[in-house]
């Protein structure tokens, strides 16, 4: 496995000005980064190109879907925003050289809502039917969509894998798979091993930090049942560490990070990627 680490451990939002976070998560040790793309507009992708070359880092783009990005919607222009945006990050994927944009790419998170069930069902046709037109977009690109399950506070669509993979069976394109997120799972999961097993060859990407957000290896995640399901289905892929600075995060107040979990945030870093070393030895 490749292990990567999210921008959004040190900062938020991440736009490229400043590319020496990307030098540091090299040097640390770690192979991969996961670029959060909060606002394409603001983002300098040819200098995160460069600054990607000259580290050797591979980029994976991650989606922040959020407000009028909405897939789901009755309401065309929040369609039209939600495909606008995704198009805008698979162009980023392509110009950084990575496979894979991932996230909850079905709904805004913390979409606010009380549906009947049939409006619950016509959201999801609604973003059946977007992600399988992204998919389509992706593939031509030669990238792949992950759609990633949250926890129940964060989206009342898809909180399982076993949600995700009933959409991706809707969908029904090989251009979109799924991506996991230990922190979401400690809260929706019942047995990590069966949930990684049942993902099988469609798991794309794996995000990890610990049940309290923290450093890996410090919470109360069930660590070797995610390890003995990886193995089981022969994940390769990247595992990513994905947490929140409380100090220079506008996310800081969205996901609940009012403390630190080490000294310094490069500390969590190191201390979560020598346990990650040492896990899937």
């Amino acid at each position: 496995m490749n292990f990567g680490a999210s921008t959004w451990l040190w900062t938020s939002p991440f736009d490229g000005s400043d590319v020496s976070l990307l030098h540091k998560i090299a040097e640390l040790g770690f192979s991969c980064v996961e670029i959060p793309v909060e606002d394409p507009q603001t983002l300098d992708a040819e200098k995160i190109a460069a600054a990607l070359q000259e580290t050797g880092l591979q980029a994976i783009v991650c989606a922040a879907v959020v407000g009028e990005r909405d897939l789901s919607s009755s309401d065309p222009a929040k369609v039209q925003a939600a495909e606008a945006y995704l198009q805008a990050c698979i162009d980023l994927a392509v110009t950084w050289g990575s496979s894979l944009v991932v996230g909850p790419l079905y709904a805004p998170v913390a979409k606010r809502r009380l549906p009947t069930e049939a409006e619950r069902q016509a959201e999801w046709s609604r973003s059946v039917a977007g992600l399988r037109r992204m998919a389509q977009a992706a593939a031509h690109a030669g990238i792949r969509l992950g759609i990633e399950p949250l926890n129940r506070f964060e989206s009342d669509m898809v909180n399982t894998a076993e949600d995700a993979l009933r959409m991706l069976d809707e969908i029904d394109h090989p251009g979109i798979g799924l991506s996991l997120d230990s922190f979401h799972m400690n809260i929706e999961e019942v047995d990590f091993c069966k949930a990684v097993e049942a993902a099988g060859s469609r798991l794309l990407h794996l995000q990890v930090s610990d049940s309290h957000r923290g450093v890996p290896g410090e919470g109360n995640s069930d660590w070797n049942g995610l390890r003995e399901g990886l193995r089981r289905i022969g994940y390769d892929a990247t595992v990513s560490i994905e947490s929140f600075s409380p100090d220079t995060s506008s996310l800081a107040e969205a996901v609940c990070i009012w403390k630190r979990f080490a000294a310094s945030q490069d500390e969590f870093a190191r201390k979560g990627l020598q346990f990650l070393k040492a896990w899937s030895a």
